[in-house]
């Protein structure tokens, strides 16, 4: 495996090396300090006043957690039954330290 894929990043070059996977910011409002890291490991590269990743670069962003879709969120139900449970359990454990 390459280097570039197993090494680690940190959260803020994280960040940057998905801002730049989705195109979201340019070059100039990134941190310099991460760009020059993820150039280092060849995530990342520089044409044509463009910045866009390297096959390596979207292997890695590829193996980057993703956010839980609301697809995956619980139904309003579970999320009041979950709670009403935790409350519960907080209760009984107030009532018994008295």
């Amino acid at each position: 495996m390459p280097r570039s894929l197993d090494a680690p990043l940190s959260p803020n070059e994280e960040i940057t090396l998905r801002r730049v996977a989705l195109g979201i910011s340019c070059a100039r409002e990134l941190s310099q300090r991460d760009l020059v890291r993820l150039k280092t490991l060849a995530l990342v590269e520089m044409t044509d006043d463009r910045l866009h990743l390297t096959a390596d670069g979207q292997q890695r962003y590829n193996m980057l957690p993703r956010a839980t879709s609301l697809a995956a969120a619980p139904t309003y139900e579970e999320l009041m039954s979950t709670l009403a449970e935790r409350l519960r359990k907080e209760r009984g454990q107030s009532e018994t330290e008295r």
